[in-house]
């Protein structure tokens, strides 16, 4: 058999695996309106394989379980996984969900923190701000969508971080503001409509995005029922989703690529660093928060400022403080004009806060956090991919998010753009 002969053969298996493993979970499965059967193989050997990227905000690697997530553990035996994505740093949420999009280190894509300040534009941005959220000069690099419509592949964004904003003054063919009242469902349709549609404005990549893991995951802590019941939600989404493929007939055709962004840790009160007991905080500008704390500070008290941090990490505080110049490399986080002058990382499990936001608070700190060091396992993410185009059955090594953008490229079949992946992170799970 030819390879593409094989692709197609596997491809079948696949959807077969997954076709049973539904109906043993008692869920409906429609049949798909038009099967591989109907096309000839030249047919399929010329049709584009489309792209779904789905991320789950805080689905941590080891969440993936066959006790709370048992479709997705099934599913991911029909296909790729990782044994951990590794985040970059920060390790919260818009750094890494537009560093999956441009396959970038925040210190190449501008997108340094959830929030962040610009000298040069005199702006400050922070992920509620909807003006500078859609204000395209905070982004740099050039983010899948746009690479995909610039080779003549239409593609649509439902609230990927960046997507709102026109960078390089283009839109994807379909694209959403975010609204976090959407329901799940609906956006699952909606991708899935812009992926089947016969129209003009049908699309061969698409993202979706779903916020409520992380959300009960910050509340509740990464054990709680609560959180367990979110893992629940997200494993029955993807069920709802794989059937819709089949239902669509997009089976065949799609690749899903299902990521998240970062893992979580619990935290709490017995475990808080308290800023003001070592430096003068009225005279520094916090510009965001614990755990990766960072500041900006006047020259005439920056020396001082980090003299008294040093000789409290010195003592046994539980954190590392770094002046710009000397944040390890291997962060790739400091060569920017938008790194802060100082940064404070706590230790894992730990929270940088204030006395007086412990006073007012005081069930703070309380649930999980997000934001350390991308090296503890406990912030690594989650990563599968399944589709005609995905070896069965292969599992990789941790790898970081910035490669996922050179995948993606490669299965829609485009170039890509200067990036700071490398395709060959995936090998072993790709047909030749």
């Amino acid at each position: 058999k030819t390879m593409r002969d094989r692709r197609i053969h596997e491809s079948g298996k696949y959807m077969f695996s997954v076709g049973v493993y539904l109906l043993i979970s008692l869920l409906l499965v429609t049949c798909s309106t038009q099967s591989s059967g109907d096309l000839s193989q030249q047919e399929l050997v010329q049709a584009r394989s489309k792209v779904l990227l789905i991320s789950f905000d805080g689905f941590r690697a080891d969440y993936l379980s066959s006790e709370h997530t048992p479709f997705l553990q099934e599913l991911s035996k029909n296909g790729a996984r990782s044994e951990g994505l590794i985040p970059v740093f920060p390790s919260k949420t818009f750094p890494n969900h537009y560093a999956i999009a441009v396959g970038l280190y925040p210190e190449n894509n501008g997108i340094i923190g959830n929030s962040m300040v610009d000298t040069v534009m005199g702006k400050s941005y922070s992920l509620g701000d909807r003006e500078q959220v859609e204000n395209p000069n905070w982004y740099e690099g050039e983010p899948i969508w746009n690479t995909a419509e610039k080779q003549g592949v239409r593609a649509g964004t439902m609230f990927w971080v960046g997507s709102e904003a026109p960078i390089q003054d283009m839109r994807p063919t379909h694209w959403k503001s975010y609204d976090g009242t959407l329901p799940d469902s609906a956006r699952i349709d909606m991708v899935l409509a812009w992926l089947g549609s016969d129209s003009s404005s049908e699309v061969d990549f698409a993202t979706v995005y779903f916020s409520f893991l992380d959300s009960q995951g910050h509340r509740y802590g990464t054990d709680a029922p609560q959180t367990i019941k979110a893992l629940q939600r997200v494993d029955t989404l993807m069920s709802y989703l794989m059937q819709q493929l089949a239902s669509k007939g997009l089976d065949q055709e799609t690749n899903i690529v299902l990521v998240s962004d970062h893992g979580m840790h619990n935290v709490s009160r017995e475990r808080v660093v308290r800023l003001d007991s070592f430096i003068d905080i009225d005279r520094v500008r916090w510009i965001s928060g614990s755990p990766s704390v960072t500041l900006n500070i006047d020259p005439s008290y920056r020396m001082q400022a980090y003299q008294e941090l040093r000789k409290a990490q010195e003592n046994g505080a539980p954190f590392n403080v770094y002046m710009k110049q000397d944040i390890p490399e291997r962060f790739r986080y400091k060569n920017h004009d938008r790194t802060p002058d100082l940064l404070l990382l706590a230790n894992l499990g730990y929270t940088i806060t204030t006395t007086d936001r412990l006073d007012s608070r005081p069930n703070f700190p309380s649930g999980g956090a997000h934001g350390y060091d991308p090296t503890h396992p406990e912030m690594h993410a989650v990563f599968m991919a399944i589709g005609p185009d995905i070896v069965p059955g292969s599992v990789l090594p941790p790898f970081e998010v910035v490669h996922v953008y050179e995948l993606l490229t490669h299965l829609l079949g485009i170039a890509p753009a200067p990036n700071d992946g490398n395709l060959e992170t995936f090998e072993g799970i790709l047909y030749d």
